[in-house]
């Protein structure tokens, strides 16, 4: 404001020999402010002045565009409106009150869902249009998983709020189709709950939102009439089971219920490391490191037998049959037995040895196992288990939940489980959802134009935002890089 008043004052002094110019706010709405200007020398005084644009509302007046500005990082990020308040502070800046920002946060996240929900309609025409121009049925496979947000209560965690989203399978978009969200809680004091923000009764398990979520979904996709859903994976949650069962039952469908593979992978990676070896290992050799590394092999090599049938035999009978034999080849390969290498596995290379394209690096201290028969047995017994013709079955499309996860950290990112969002937190899971969608620095373009702020190509705003898309990409296309990959993977020498 001095800064103002000294340019002000050295204008008016062309016209006014005795310039005495002040400046002082005439109104204040948050960060929006208007000044006037006067001289007590010439008793000139102006009209008041916004210093900054404005934003047409359907009643009353302009509303200043830096109060709607500055919540973009809020919907876009993990900063709260109390960390918005401390960077205004150390700028020296006024912040606008709290029930200001609060009334602007709820109607940004209202906006931000009508936003989210439109693209996820926008992503079901582009599925099926994909499946169509592909010479496919307009079926799409979608994954399926809950998250919960908790908060230590009692020396206890107890979930009061879920987001469960619907991902296709069919493009390399992995775009949300739909999402339910699910709270306890209401801000109003006296509410009858028939259009807020709690949509989960209070003394009602959290844990049953997980069938109700995907029942939820399945019938969202199914009203709009663009897609259908041909098979749903999910893990092995049985609060799940019975979903899929109950909405072919209603609408007369054959969809297909797939379990999560890399669920399967974990458990069996699980199981290898819980087992207690009776073998003595060699001198300088540790038995958890050991066991840790056997089981990271062994899963891993389990993930490429079973990837590799699946693109060779399209017959479900014949990949379990194959499958089958080739998990029960894993331990004797890696002990230094390849008899049966040749007929019932597709990855082993020991054939190769000759021309040096055979390594041991994945196994433990790169050496084969030297375990007892029983040992061995324990293994190959803990492999079957896992992986039996029921569970084969259950696993044959080899389809996983890992987009769903990874939505689910991006969630959680904007709206961090330690933090209790009572109004807040669909407008939260919807932003993040658009966010992954098209990407932040787009998404968040999208969502200023909804709320009235008019951005121009031209603007460091645009640029910026645009700027933060291309970097995401690069850094995408780098992680997928095979260089990447084998520099984050550990060997145990």
């Amino acid at each position: 404001m001095q800064c103002l008043r000294n340019i002000i004052q050295q204008v008016h002094q062309q016209n006014c020999k005795n310039s005495l110019v002040s400046v002082s706010v005439v109104h204040r709405r948050g960060l929006a402010i208007s000044i006037c200007a006067e001289c007590r020398g010439c008793h000139y005084k102006s009209t008041p002045m916004e210093l900054s644009n404005t934003i047409k509302k359907p009643r009353g007046p302009g509303a200043g565009v830096l109060n709607e500005m500055i919540l973009l990082p809020v919907m876009k990020s993990k900063m709260g409106m109390a960390d918005v308040s401390l960077v205004l502070s150390c700028l020296n800046i006024k912040p606008p009150s709290d029930s200001l920002m609060q009334k602007k946060m709820n109607l940004m996240s209202d906006k931000a869902t009508i936003v989210n929900e439109d693209e996820m309609c926008n992503n079901q025409h582009y599925v099926s249009r994909i499946l169509t121009l592909s010479g496919k049925d307009n079926s799409a496979d979608v994954q399926f998983d809950t998250s919960f947000s908790c908060r230590p209560q009692g020396d206890a965690k107890k979930a009061k709020q879920s987001f469960a989203p619907l991902i296709e399978h069919n493009t390399s978009k992995k775009f949300v189709l739909a999402a339910s969200i699910s709270s306890k809680f209401c801000k109003k004091k006296v509410c009858t709950h028939d259009n807020c923000s709690k949509t989960l009764a209070t003394d009602q398990s959290i844990s049953s939102t997980e069938r109700s979520s995907l029942h939820t979904n399945l019938n969202s996709v199914l009203k709009r009439h663009v897609l259908n859903i041909r098979s749903v994976t999910t893990d092995a949650s049985s609060q799940v089971a019975k979903a899929p069962r109950d909405y072919n039952t209603e609408n007369k469908t054959n969809m297909k219920h797939y379990h999560c593979v890399i669920h399967k992978l974990r458990t069996l990676e699980e199981k290898i490391r819980n087992i207690n070896l009776n073998s003595k290992l060699k001198a300088g050799q540790n038995k958890t490191m050991f066991l840790k590394s056997l089981a990271s092999g062994i899963r891993t090599r389990a993930r490429m037998e079973l990837t590799n049938l699946r693109s060779i035999r399209s017959n479900e009978t014949e990949f379990i049959e194959r499958s089958t034999k080739a998990l029960e080849n894993i331990v004797p390969c890696f002990a230094d037995s390849h008899v049966a290498c040749s007929k019932q596995s597709t990855v082993c290379q020991h054939h190769l040895v000759h021309y040096g394209k055979y390594s041991v690096k994945h196994l433990p201290y790169g050496q084969h196992l030297t375990l007892s028969k029983d040992d061995q047995t324990t293994l190959k017994d803990a492999i079957m288990n896992t992986f039996n013709t029921e569970t084969l079955r259950s696993v044959k499309e080899l389809y996983s939940t890992n987009q769903c996860e990874s939505m689910h950290s991006t969630i959680f990112n904007y709206a961090p489980k330690f933090t209790c969002w009572t109004r807040n937190f669909s407008g939260l899971c919807h932003s993040a959802t658009h966010s992954r969608t098209l990407g932040r620095g787009r998404a968040t373009l999208i969502l200023a134009r909804a709320v009235g702020i008019n951005v121009k190509k031209n603007s460091q705003m645009y640029m910026n935002l645009n700027r933060v898309d291309q970097k995401c990409q690069y850094h995408s296309r780098r992680k997928k890089s095979q260089e990447y990959k084998q520099s984050r993977v550990p060997v145990l020498v």
